[in-house]
């Protein structure tokens, strides 16, 4: 017991004092943390460079919940030396923008919408090739229950098939009723 009665001589008074065991234990908890921290910021960045994997166009059909059906047509490509991909999307006659970045320590996504307005999602998981983006209302000066926008994006890369993946979205009416959106697109250039 010499290590304990060491230790307790130290807590009573030796060099061991309260603000030490503070430090000690602010370093352990640390060491414990770490790893959570570093297997978001890997999530995020592994997140980011799928989605520049995307470069290029693709085409689908995209069917939605409300019975209705169109033309998807994708564009991607890289901008702002690599920090940015911009997604350019046409639904049948209708044009969108999608920009997705680091910002943060996630990814964001800034969408310009057909809807007339611009919901900003951040990254909520990225796992085994699904990325899903979730809409911060406030942040967008958008309100559910008023306002009708996209709520959440869902990319699901096919690990098997580089050349398509599913592409889903959600989008809240103001009577908070929900349509989704759907569809496999595969690469034509």
């Amino acid at each position: 017991m010499v290590f304990g009665e060491t230790y307790r001589a130290r807590l009573s008074g030796g060099k061991m004092n309260k603000r030490s065991i503070a430090f000690i234990n602010t370093l352990i908890l640390a060491a414990f943390l770490s790893p959570f921290a570093l297997a978001s910021e890997t999530m995020t960045a592994q997140a980011f460079t799928h989605l520049m994997q995307l470069e290029g166009q693709w085409q689908g059909q995209l069917d939605k919940s409300d019975g209705t059906s169109v033309t998807l047509r994708l564009n991607y490509s890289a901008r702002s030396n690599g920090s940015a991909l911009l997604e350019e999307s046409r639904e049948d006659d209708v044009e969108m923008l999608n920009i997705f970045n680091m910002q943060q320590d996630t990814v964001v996504s800034t969408h310009y919408c057909g809807l007339m307005n611009k919901p900003v999602a951040r990254l909520v998981s990225a796992e085994d090739g699904v990325i899903k983006f979730k809409t911060d209302a406030a942040e967008s000066g958008l309100e559910e229950g008023k306002d009708e926008y996209v709520d959440t994006w869902t990319l699901s890369l096919m690990s098997e098939d580089e050349n398509r993946f599913k592409y889903e979205y959600t989008v809240i009416r103001p009577d908070r009723s929900i349509v989704t959106a759907s569809a496999v697109v595969s690469r034509i250039k």
